[in-house]
């Protein structure tokens, strides 16, 4: 009789899975170049090893961990020339999706980007990295889904776990030019200045491109 896959992990506890491994990768807990030992990741984290290998998938797609046949799963580095690239495609879509956000936003988006942005700052001024980050990257995401444009929100979401784990390296030096920055788009969304918001979202981009190059790996 023929051997069947392994049936499929809960979506909640893959969910779980992932942010936990993703976590340890972004905190440098896994630093870069460690192997994933599917033995001891699936123990420590109470999980089979099913729901720990699509986790690896998932963050293989997400840029995080990189996976050599027959060999195993490692943490990836950030090379110069990726994190370069990732700031040209910043560069380009991060002002649309701002200028877009500005003309569509909802209440609602409104709403929720000022409790992140709240959540942001508290989570900065106490040194909760974690948080902070966190908070960090959900705030760009509702841009994202403000801007009412579906094609913009599936190029550039993936890109966030990578954005994720420049920030927690930079955190320490750009915390506070972050949450001004934020301040200012908030501003410009909520009064719908679409031209405004593009330029605070180039300029930001711009300000940290050349110290998160430097801590490329």
């Amino acid at each position: 009789m023929a051997r069947k896959n392994p049936e499929p992990a809960d979506t909640s506890l893959r969910t779980r899975v992932v942010e936990e491994v993703k976590e340890r990768i972004i905190s440098g807990d896994l630093p870069v170049g460690a192997r994933l030992h599917e033995r001891n990741l699936s123990q420590e984290l109470g999980v089979s090893r099913v729901p720990l290998r699509e986790a690896i998938l998932t963050l293989a797609a997400q840029g995080l961990i990189e996976i050599h046949p027959r060999v195993g799963a490692f943490v990836k580095p950030m090379s110069r020339a990726y994190v370069e690239d990732l700031f040209e495609v910043r560069w380009a879509l991060e002002p649309l999706a701002a200028s877009l956000a500005a003309k569509n936003r909802t209440d609602e988006h409104l709403a929720e980007l000022e409790r992140l942005l709240r959540e942001e700052q508290a989570a900065l001024a106490a040194g909760d990295d974690k948080r902070g980050s966190l908070a960090n990257a959900e705030f760009h995401l509702v841009i994202l889904k403000a801007s009412g444009n579906d094609l913009l929100y599936s190029i550039i979401a993936p890109l966030h776990s990578q954005i994720q784990r420049l920030f927690r390296r930079t955190i320490v030096s750009i915390s506070d030019k972050l949450s001004v920055d934020h301040g200012l788009t908030l501003d410009a969304v909520r009064d719908r200045d679409a031209e405004r918001a593009a330029e605070i979202a180039r300029r930001h981009v711009e300000e940290t491109r050349e110290h998160s190059i430097a801590l490329a790996d």
